[in-house]
């Protein structure tokens, strides 16, 4: 009787051991495929632009044309000078989202030490 009763034990718990791990499995597939939609969904999006010209600076920073002026590269003796990070191609010149990003962030470190 005892071992008829540990064989019933040994049982059940297989059956629970083999339906967890089978729960635990189903979970994980199911996790998987729901984090490969999500990181589809994190990347931007193929329009979004990396370069802005002056006009989108100007809305980008939400600025005047007056304080855009103050800021834009300039060139004296020969030498360009710039406030603010560029990229220059041909004749114009485009501003790096992510460069400007960060010289915004450390332009108020600066003025606020």
């Amino acid at each position: 009787m005892r071992q008829l009763t540990t064989n019933i034990s040994l049982i059940f718990l297989g059956l629970c051991i083999f339906a967890g791990a089978w729960m635990v499995s189903s979970a994980l597939n199911d996790s998987g495929s729901q984090n490969a939609v999500e990181q589809v969904t994190v990347h931007p999006a193929q329009d979004e632009r990396q370069l802005m010209s002056h006009s989108e600076l100007k809305e980008y920073l939400g600025i005047s044309d007056e304080q855009l002026e103050k800021i834009l590269p300039e060139k004296e003796d020969n030498v360009i000078k710039s406030k603010i990070p560029y990229i220059k191609i041909d004749h114009e010149y485009y501003f790096s989202v992510k460069a400007i990003d960060k010289w915004l962030t450390e332009t108020e470190v600066e003025n606020f030490q």
